[in-house]
């Protein structure tokens, strides 16, 4: 049995693994069967299959997981993401892949984590306990976006680098591009300033001005001058724009910085 970490109790999770490659389904759903935390596992050949498998079992018996490889004939892991992201209740989303980088788009879909090709019993299992996780903190915060954010990013040549809310200290405007900074470096990346506000806001980020959102625990000072309001993050002061003072005051005031 492949406990993947302590679980728990009562929880146990319908999975269900899409790859249109029998052998890599099969491995995939033999270890799935000795996992603590995962009950039944069916299969899908095809993201046709898999989406009407979804979309039946929706609200009689959902599943809790489905694990996607991403790239398939007609639609894609990403296709089917993009599509259960929509519903109601989506199930936790894992990728399976055999690409040694992940998507650039995968996680702004809120997938949950990224699994390597041929996948190990212990990697599964850290997966695994992942989306127990994020079932655990969904029921004890309704309402609330269970699965930290992510974002990839480029770190040189085929190496790509997912980074969470620990990770990451400030976002900054930069024309088209956002730059995120982490306190040992920075990375430029294509999104913008409002989504990242939307994404990252209930996971301990708050924008300070129009070009600019910071992690509140790693503000270190709040200074106030003759130009106005200002954070130190790490070697850097940001100005705080009039508009989004107030937020911010309330944020740290409520002991949001933690």
């Amino acid at each position: 049995m492949i406990a993947g970490g302590p679980v728990p109790f009562g929880v146990v999770l319908r999975a269900l693994v899409v790859d249109d490659e029998e052998p890599a389904r099969r491995d995939l759903t033999w270890l799935l069967e000795r996992v603590s935390a995962i009950g039944d596992v069916a299969e899908a050949s095809d993201g046709t299959v898999a989406l009407k498998m979804l979309t039946a079992t929706a609200e009689s018996e959902p599943f809790g997981v489905v694990f996607l490889d991403i790239s398939m004939p007609g639609l894609s892991g990403l296709d089917i993401a993009r599509t259960i992201s929509h519903f109601e209740n989506p199930p936790a989303v894992v990728f399976v892949t055999a690409f040694d980088t992940p998507a650039s788009d995968a996680f702004a879909l809120g997938v949950l984590d990224y699994l390597r090709k041929p996948v190990s019993a212990d990697r599964l299992g850290q997966a695994v306990q992942k989306v127990v996780a994020a079932q655990s903190i969904s029921s004890q915060s309704p309402g609330v976006d269970p699965q930290p954010p992510r974002i990839s990013v480029s770190a040189g040549t085929n190496r790509q680098v997912l980074l969470g809310p620990s990770d990451v200290t400030h976002f900054e405007s930069c024309g088209d591009y956002v730059r995120v900074h982490t306190e040992e470096d920075s990375y430029l990346v294509r999104d913008t300033m409002t989504r990242l506000t939307e994404a990252w806001s209930n996971h301990g980020f708050v924008r300070i001005h129009r070009s600019s959102v910071v992690r509140i625990s790693a503000v270190d000072e709040v200074r106030i001058g003759p130009d106005g309001r200002s954070v130190c993050v790490g070697n850097a002061e940001l100005p705080v724009s009039r508009r989004y003072a107030p937020d911010l005051t309330a944020r740290l005031s409520a002991g949001q910085r933690s």
